[in-house]
């Protein structure tokens, strides 16, 4: 493996750090404690063409690479993990899935209002007894006349209320199991569509994170993406990219941490010298750029060797544990050199240390990344029931 990156990845690194700097860095504080981040804001990203970066230019986006996201991503998480956290949520998750795996009129239809930011999307996976065990959920689809009827109720909704569209996981026509779960592309402005309220987080608070439900929501049938069946097993490939995303921003965050505190540790003063003079502290900073550098690299192997954004399961999974462990690690630390300063908000590191937990969370647990993770080493599935 290449580890070098081209001139162009060099270039598109540079103007999003560039680009963060300027549009992001200033306002990320402001953004967390108002819990919002503003949709001028995120139309920028779209404008930067951050929004459908791994989409093809025909359906309006910018055709790049998976590994050409994650630089981005890193590079913007680096300042403020909720803009890292949108900028995955358009280029990996539901786009992916209706760019591999819907018809060719909702790609048309769809992804160009994506890349240009006229539409945002959410997914629709989590219920009050599905999270880990998303098999069990029981968000009902009906097939009806030329529609199909949804009942049910989503938790965890990532931009549930501010999005215009969700691929809603459902279960179609009452089939049992995993090849009963299909999924469909719902309108927040459908009849039966409700926004339930939001849940209050720890960090990452400028996406909403809500409840949705819905009441003989009626979807056209051409809003089917992925028909139940064998579907399941599609939807979980399209998920691997955005778990690589999700530890592209779990990286930004501990990159942007250790920044912070390996800077103040060099110029802070102590017994009458530099505190990065005593080995003790040597130490830290050289534990975690070897948490950084085994991060980085195990979340690009998996970005470099993505089919169109479709990532491997073991891959994104090892890179999710990992860089979602490491970056709760680095942050806690950085706090830990930076003393009262880096408790106080004085500095960005405790919103690093709230967001960077997140991810050990987010996008499947670290405990089932780990059974999917043991499945593929002993090349069976692991179900966990008795």
């Amino acid at each position: 493996m290449d580890f070098q990156l081209s001139e162009e990845q060099q270039i598109l690194v540079a103007e999003a750090r560039e680009f963060a700097l300027q549009e992001i860095a200033p306002y990320a504080a402001r953004w967390d404690e108002d819990e919002h981040i503003p949709r001028g804001q995120i139309q920028k990203y779209a404008d930067a063409g951050y929004f459908g970066m791994t989409v093809p230019s025909r359906y309006g986006g910018r055709g790049l690479s998976a590994l050409d996201a994650v630089l981005v991503i890193e590079e913007v998480a680096r300042h403020c993990g909720i803009s890292g956290r949108l900028i995955v949520d358009h280029n990996f998750g539901a786009a992916i899935t209706i760019l591999h795996f819907g018809t060719e009129e909702q790609r048309r239809r769809i992804l160009p209002t994506i890349c240009t930011g006229e539409t945002l999307m959410s997914i629709g996976m989590t219920e009050p007894e599905a999270g880990s065990a998303l098999t069990d959920l029981t968000t009902s689809a009906r097939e009806e006349g030329g529609e199909f009827v949804i009942n049910g109720r989503k938790h965890w909704i990532t931009g549930a209320g501010e999005r215009e569209y969700t691929l809603l996981y459902a279960r179609f026509n009452g089939a049992p199991g995993p090849k009963g779960i299909g999924a469909i592309l719902i309108h927040k402005d459908m009849p039966g569509f409700r926004y339930a309220g939001r849940i209050p987080s720890l960090g990452v608070r400028g996406v909403q994170e809500g409840i949705l439900e819905f009441e003989e929501m009626r979807v056209p049938k051409e809003n089917l993406v992925v028909p139940p069946g064998s579907a399941f097993g599609r939807l979980m490939s399209a998920y691997n990219g955005q778990r690589v995303g999700a530890s592209a921003v779990a990286l930004g965050i501990a990159q942007g941490a250790f920044d912070h505190a390996k800077d103040y540790a060099d110029e802070r003063r102590q017994f009458g010298k530099r505190i990065t003079d005593f080995q003790s502290i040597q130490f830290k900073l050289a534990d975690m750029a070897i948490d950084l550098d085994a991060a980085r690299y195990l979340i690009y192997r998996a970005a470099c060797n993505a089919d169109r954004a479709i990532t491997d399961r073991y891959e994104s999974s090892v890179a999710k544990v990992f860089a979602s462990e490491m970056a709760v690690r680095v942050t806690s630390e950085a706090i830990q050199l930076c003393g009262a300063q880096g408790y106080s908000r004085n500095l960005p590191l405790e919103r690093m240390f709230r967001d960077a937990r997140c991810f050990t969370l987010a996008g499947g647990t670290a405990e089932m990344q780990r059974i999917g993770i043991a499945g593929s080493i002993l090349g069976r599935a692991l179900p966990q029931h008795s």
